[in-house]
């Protein structure tokens, strides 16, 4: 299993003999580059070295930076993921439309289920999710997706919640509920996190993260990555659902305690192939298949189970 290292405080980050150098005020501390899956900066006073920067995109590390609000605002990813990754390219771009809304209807099917499973065993009930996707279509054209959002984000949170992206967060103002303003926020920073490690496989598996199925805003350069996301929110709206409990009285802004419990998304084991697998494994192997199916190598799409 590779290591998400988030770093939260004043430090250098510099490389020494094949390890991740961190030092700051408390001391020096190395993590094997190989180890290392996604690195998280979350502070404006952190330096880092161009030969660490050149290591990591060798060693496939994904690096998240966030900005003075300490929310993910960019992404650096390895240049090349795979050695056939021209060719791949290629495919891509001339996939087939059937052969893009048959992939999303298999993505929108294993999102739906998996909200149904945790709403039935958080609540003891499904809501009726489980049936509503059988009724997916080719390329979700009756929108089920949405559908099945509603019901879900009522039943979890109640009828009175706002699910609010980190853009309209900042337009909401300070009227928003101070328990769905933190819930959002939680979600929001999950969802970054958890996009990183997708835009990690995309690449490893020779796929172009720009290059969706589903999603194609001209300025989102992670299109795909929002595509191969949306059946693992589940892991992250667990993890947020806990954090919530277990802790009434939260904080409206983001603690760096609060995003270490929201970032143990990352080490999750998910259902792949009949067993449990750890999250990034299954992460490349999903990516994998998504690009056999690109490359018309395969119809049949297995995801993976939040």
């Amino acid at each position: 299993m590779k290591r998400s290292v988030a770093v939260q405080r004043p430090a250098r980050l510099s490389v020494e003999r094949a390890q991740l150098l961190i030092e700051n005020d408390a001391g020096r501390h190395t993590v094997p580059l190989e180890d290392l899956g996604i690195l998280v900066l979350d502070h404006d006073a952190i330096a880092v070295s161009g030969p660490l920067l050149g290591e990591l995109g060798e060693q496939r590390v994904a690096v998240v930076v966030c900005n003075a609000k300490h929310l993910p605002s960019a992404m650096l990813l390895p240049y090349e993921g795979h050695s056939l990754m021209a060719q791949t390219l290629r495919g891509q771009i001339e996939a087939s439309k059937p052969a893009k809304k048959q992939i999303w209807r298999q993505i929108v099917v294993a999102k739906i289920q998996s909200q149904a499973r945790f709403l039935q065993e958080k609540l003891g009930h499904d809501f009726g999710l489980g049936s509503l996707s059988n009724q997916v279509l080719s390329g979700d054209t009756s929108n089920r997706e949405a559908v099945a959002a509603g019901v879900y984000w009522d039943a979890l949170f109640g009828e009175d919640f706002i699910r609010l992206r980190r853009t309209e967060m900042a337009e909401s103002g300070p009227g928003l509920d101070p328990t769905f303003r933190t819930a959002n926020a939680l979600l929001n920073y999950g969802y970054a996190v958890l996009r990183a490690a997708v835009a990690r496989a995309i690449v490893l598996a020779g796929l172009h993260p720009a290059l969706g199925v589903h999603h194609r805003h001209r300025e989102n350069t992670f299109s795909l990555a929002d595509d191969l996301m949306e059946p693992l929110r589940v892991l992250v709206d667990r993890q947020v659902c806990d954090i919530l409990e277990g802790e009434p009285d939260l904080p409206q802004d983001l603690t760096p305690s609060l995003k270490r419990g929201v970032l143990t998304v990352l080490a999750a084991e998910v259902t792949w192939e009949g067993g449990l697998w750890p999250l990034d494994a299954a992460l490349e192997a999903y990516a994998v298949q998504v690009r056999k199916c690109l490359l018309s190598e395969t119809k049949a799409l297995e995801v993976p189970g939040a």
